[in-house]
């Protein structure tokens, strides 16, 4: 279709669109939490959804999972150059494979092509972490497997629906793969919100007209590609390197993996060259492509936030960035190399990122975040005589503080930080045969300093499942010799982590990073999750704020003393201060 005027940019048409598109993709979201069956879905929100331009470039997102959303991208990809020109209205098409895009397999996305009058103007996308999607394991987490195969159901582009009619063949292979009959329904619910995605974008393009629609993504695009660069000319040009590690492979547990940045900012112009970092290993410890290059578009998007820099979403806030990720590395692997853990190595890409940058961009940077924790566990609920799958994702670690800012209290790891949702205490005792004692903040969890880490979690639950199994899958495991995350410019490192599962004989056993145990009936689960590093000489904070923490039962009266140097009356919070003056010296008192 073509106008016969040619289109204008206005400013304010522009902002309207740019609105009406993220809200379309955010109503998706919303459209998919609340008809889908898997807590996975419902609760905790491990999804995303997506508006795409015909060409597969973002224009919004829904990222309740950013690690996710940025891994729709790639996926597109691929399947518009797989499919060509055999694209139609009513199509629906399906994919997973991390060979080809994909970041997990468990990340299954749904695509739908958008038509306006018989014309393609667009994409939308649903995608999401599957409850299981076959392989040797429910759930599909195993830290045993060695290749893609035994680690889940690999689904390269294949549709759904062609031309509107509904695939009877596909979908059956998709059941007779998958344990668990409610993931069928999960899928048919993003099917579903694409559809909706798909129909109120076709509406905007109508009421605008393509040409004039097209314009203007465009004008947003190159304007949001103009702000960025703006932004990246202001930081000091140079090659900056940092690392970070990742403990245990499931196999070896004093393992310790690199990863190694390389930061070339020249101009408006920034490369993150990961070609130092460790060769691939022999299980689930590998990151796809897709993956860590969205784990590096996270670490940007927090540069730039910090900055002040609020640009919406879309394919043109990257324009400036350049990966690269040696093939054989862990952030490359080689088919058909094991690959599920691999989102959770987002915290090792972004605390190398942020070391590197920690003296150029001093101002923009966290300390060192403590490393994800979280287990997977499946069996059967002797309730209902179920299958069930579940993440328990309320044990949260803490960020790093930054220059100006203590690190969020429990957020978590940074590839769904400040997103994905912890579940409902209630909903996960209901939805699955689990107990859960309690939830809280963890006191003296963070790292000290001037500007502290946030706070940790502890929890604690009982499972009472039927052949119940669970997967931990985590880093930063005290019980096998990890390295806290480092603080920075004085301050102190991050905690550390602990899961500790006391069966019902009585047997106490220390879950690693990545291990499978059985659980059986009645075993308790007892999580310590370690907070942030610290940002600065701790003896700068002000001795109020310490006692105050004290006061509400975050900070002991010890970690005050002895890394705060505030002494505090355990009784009335009051601060002695010729004792905190005596133990910090009269040269930081201004800072008491």
């Amino acid at each position: 279709m073509s106008s016969k005027t040619e289109p204008t940019i206005n400013p304010i048409t522009a902002s309207v669109l740019q609105r009406r598109v993220d809200a379309i993709a955010k109503e998706m979201a919303t459209i998919l939490m609340r008809s889908s069956r898997s807590p996975i879905f419902n609760e905790i929100g491990d999804l995303v959804t997506v508006v795409f331009d015909k060409h597969g470039n973002t224009l919004a997102q829904a990222e309740f999972a950013a690690i996710i959303a940025f891994g729709a991208h790639p996926s597109l990809q691929y399947i518009i150059d797989y499919f060509g020109d055999d694209i139609h209205e009513g199509d629906v098409i399906i994919h997973n494979d991390v060979y080809h895009g994909g970041n997990q397999n468990a990340d299954t996305g749904v695509y739908l092509p958008v038509f306006s009058r018989g014309e393609h103007v667009g994409w939308v996308a649903a995608k999401g972490h599957m409850a299981d999607i076959g392989g040797m394991t429910a759930g599909g987490y195993d830290p045993n497997a060695r290749d893609i195969w035994q680690e889940s159901l690999r689904i390269p582009p294949v549709k759904l629906a062609d031309r509107g009619v509904d695939r009877k063949d596909v979908w059956d292979f998709l059941s007779a793969n998958i344990r668990f009959g409610y993931v069928i329904e999960d899928m048919k619910s993003m099917v579903g919100a694409c559809k909706i995605g798909a129909g109120r974008l076709a509406d905007v393009i109508e009421r605008y007209g393509y040409d004039s629609y097209l314009e203007h993504f465009n004008y947003i695009l190159e304007s949001s590609a103009r702000q960025v660069r703006a932004e990246v000319e202001r930081w000091p040009d140079g090659v900056y390197r940092g690392e970070s590690f990742m403990t245990s492979d499931g196999f070896d547990t004093t393992k310790r993996y690199r990863v190694a940045v390389e930061i070339t900012i020249a101009g408006s112009n920034i490369t993150f060259d990961f070609s130092e970092c460790d060769d691939q290993a022999p299980g689930i410890t590998n990151m796809p492509p897709a993956s860590a290059k969205g784990a590096v578009r996270i670490a940007f998007l927090m540069l730039l936030a910090a900055g002040g820099i609020n640009i919406p979403t879309n394919q043109g806030l990257f324009e400036p960035i350049e990966t690269v990720f040696r093939e054989g590395s862990i952030l490359n692997p080689v088919f058909p190399a094991a690959s599920v853990y691999g989102n959770q190595m987002s915290d090792e890409v972004v605390e190398s990122i942020f070391t590197a940058l920690a003296e150029a961009l001093p101002d923009r940077v966290t300390a060192g975040w403590n490393k994800y924790m979280c287990t997977s566990t499946n069996g059967v609920d002797p309730r209902t005589g179920e299958p069930f799958g579940v993440l328990t994702v309320f044990q949260r670690t803490g960020p790093g503080g930054s220059q100006g800012a203590d690190g969020w209290d429990a957020l978590g790891f940074t590839g769904t930080a400040g997103q994905m949702r912890a579940p409902d205490p209630e909903m996960f005792e209901l939805s699955s045969p689990h107990i859960l004692e309690y939830h809280e903040f963890l006191p003296d969890s963070a790292g000290a300093g001037e500007f502290r880490g946030g706070l940790g979690t502890r929890s604690a639950w009982t499972n009472y499942g039927e052949n119940q199994f669970g997967t931990s899958l985590a880093d930063n495991m005290r019980s096998e010799g990890a390295l806290p995350a480092k603080g920075l410019f004085g301050g102190h490192d991050s905690g550390l982590n602990d899961l500790t599962v006391t069966y019902p004989d009585g047997r106490v056993h220390e879950w690693g990073s990545k291990e499978i145990i059985s659980l059986p009936s009645g075993t308790r689960v007892e999580s310590l999750a370690g907070g942030g590093a610290g940002y600065g000489d701790p003896a700068r904070r002000p001795a109020e704020t310490v006692a105050a923490e004290v006061r509400d039962g975050v900070l002991s009266v010890e970690k005050a003393r002895d890394a705060y140097g505030v002494v505090v009356d355990p009784q009335t919070f009051a601060i002695d201060a010729d004792a905190t003056q005596a133990l910090r010296g009269t040269e930081k008192e201004a800072g008491a």
